[in-house]
Order: structure tokens, then C-alpha cells, then sequence
């Protein structure tokens, strides 16, 4: 069997399974015993609270793919985006369950929140989940409000840039690596070789730079001094109730208590809209397949970036 054949039986084979998970959608949304095919359930309408998730390693690749499903840092820019548009969205909550991620990306959510939040007056809620540690409290600093349960992890304040030295286990299989560079630091980290003091150094303003850009946001969404920040931006992880103690969260509760902060900060009934960004578990099925048609395994999602050569505001157990 050719690599065409093989290719068109995968393409068949994930339409029927997006068939068959698309009837199981629609059923079950139908009332039991309505004649109809399909129950549209009745939209909300009027002023309300729109919510924002984050969920997972934080990073920037969100390369649209044949399915037209976006992810990563893009896809969450643009669903604040597209809130702050909305006439009807009067707060934001944005629920993180997630241990950070690379540099850039997390900058460009902090950064959007805040725009949102000072430029549009629109009242902003971070809500913690199970995590939500170095980039993760990152963007939560941005908020107006932030609400994290008892045992929420958060914290890890920091940056930090790994990659495994295997020089020596390359040259007791007899390994040589050719290597042609335009530059001496062209192959920085590298995995065959030492890192040499030099190197080191460069890595190391790169990190105290980034360090520095991470201190001085999370100062100015939480409106606190630098210095006062820096008692605890030692890469320490600490549960919700110790982040309150140290003032970094503002208070410990639920999800739905961080709704209910951002009505009341908003001037909402109790009764208001929200505005949730629930995929359909068909929905959930595309963005996994998104993987697939741009030839990546859709396990991708799970390696672990942080043995990569890239600078991260990230919780590394």
C-alpha cells in the first residue's frame, strides 16, 4: 500500500469519527422524546461576564490549521479580543489552570489584559485553578482581582532556560558531532558539549533580564514595590492561602466566586449572563485533530518544552 493510499484511508477514517462524534454531539442536546432533530438552547443576552480559560503550557504557536482552529497565546488574545468588542461584556474572568510557559507568549496575554483593563475600564478577574505558577501568576498579575482556591499551586516567580548535557555518554559510545557554525555561540546549549563560562554568562543576563521584565509587571498589576515582591520571587511554588498572605492574590475562592467578584465590580445583577468559552466535545475532537493535518502527533501538546533551548517563565517539577 503507497503513501497516498495510506494517507487518503487516515483522511476517511478521521471524517467518520468526526461523523459519528458530531451525532453524539447534537444528541446530546436534544430533549428526550422532542421530535425535533436539534434543541437550540436559547442564547443569553444582555449585559454580563465574559470568561477566558488558559489551560496548559503557555506558548505562542497557534498557527491556524485546516481545520480553522487556532490555540496557544493568539487564539487567548483574541477571545479578549473579541470580549472587549462585545457591548454586552462587562467584566472578564479568566480562569488559569496552567504552570506557565515561554517568555513572549506570556508577555502578550499580560500585556492584553492590562490594556483591557485600563484602556476599556473593563474589570478583569484572574480565577486559579489547580495551577497557575510562574507565567501562570504572570498573567493572573495583570488582573484587577485575583481569587485562587486553598490549595491552588502558584507562585515559582522566575525564568529559567535547561538543556541536558550528555557530552559524556557521547563519548563513551564514541559519538562526534560535525558541527559548521557562522559564530562561536551559534550552538549555544548544545547537548554533545560543556557550556563554557562565557556562555554561561550570556545566558545568565538573558535570564536576569526577563527576570527583571517579570518582577516589574507583576509590580505594576499588583501595585505593590518591587522590592516587597522580591522576598518571594525566588522560584518558590506556595499554595493559595500563603499567596494571600504574601499579598500576591487577594483573596481564596471558587470559580464561581471569581464570577461573582467580577459582577460586583462591575455594578451586574447576581443574576447576569455569563458568557463561557465551552467547546462542544466535538469542537474538542477538531483541535486535536488540528495536530494530525499538520503532520504533528496530537501528543505534541504534551512534551516537555522545558528541556528545550527556550527561556520560560515556567513551574518545573
Amino acid at each position: 500500500m503507497d503513501r497516498n493510499r495510506r494517507l487518503l484511508i487516515s483522511i476517511l477514517a478521521v471524517l467518520v469519527l468526526s461523523a459519528i462524534i458530531a451525532i453524539v454531539d447534537i444528541s446530546i442536546s436534544m430533549k428526550p422524546g422532542d421530535k425535533k432533530l436539534i434543541q437550540v438552547k436559547k442564547p443569553e443576552m444582555g449585559p454580563g461576564v465574559g470568561i477566558v480559560r488558559i489551560e496548559g503550557p503557555i506558548s505562542l504557536s497557534s498557527n491556524t490549521g485546516y481545520l480553522g482552529v487556532i490555540t496557544g497565546a493568539e487564539a487567548i488574545v483574541k477571545r479578549l479580543d473579541d470580549l472587549q468588542k462585545n457591548r454586552n461584556i462587562r467584566a472578564i474572568v479568566v480562569r488559569i489552570n496552567s504552570p506557565g510557559g515561554t517568555v513572549g507568549a506570556t508577555q502578550e496575554i499580560f500585556q492584553k489584559i492590562w490594556k483591557i483593563r485600563k484602556k476599556k475600564n473593563i474589570p478583569v478577574v484572574a480565577s486559579m485553578g489547580e495551577i497557575a505558577a510562574s507565567g501562570g501568576y504572570y498573567t493572573a498579575a495583570a488582573c484587577s482581582r485575583i481569587m485562587a482556591n486553598h490549595g491552588t499551586i502558584t507562585g515559582s516567580i522566575g525564568v529559567i532556560a535547561m538543556s541536558p548535557n550528555m557530552k559524556r555518554l557521547f563519548d563513551k559510545l564514541g559519538i562526534r558531532m560535525n558541527v559548521i557554525k557562522s559564530g562561536r555561540y551559534k550552538d549555544i546549549l548544545a547537548s554533545y558539549r560543556d557550556l563554557s563560562t562565557e556562555e554561561r554568562r550570556i545566558l545568565q543576563d538573558m535570564i536576569d533580564s526577563s527576570y527583571k521584565k517579570f518582577l516589574k509587571d507583576v509590580a505594576l498589576g499588583r501595585n505593590m514595590n518591587q522590592s516587597d515582591i522580591a522576598k518571594y520571587a525566588d522560584g518558590r511554588v506556595m499554595n493559595g492561602i500563603t499567596a494571600l498572605d504574601y499579598k500576591l492574590i487577594d483573596g481564596i475562592g471558587t470559580f464561581e466566586d471569581a464570577i461573582d467578584s467580577a459582577r460586583e465590580l462591575a455594578d451586574l445583577s447576581e443574576d447576569s449572563p455569563v458568557y463561557d468559552d465551552v467547546r462542544t466535545p466535538f469542537q474538542q475532537v477538531l483541535m486535536s485533530m488540528q495536530g494530525f493535518f499538520r503532520g504533528r502527533s496530537v501528543l505534541e501538546k504534551n512534551i516537555n518544552y522545558g528541556e528545550s533551548q527556550i527561556l520560560e517563565y515556567r513551574y518545573i517539577p
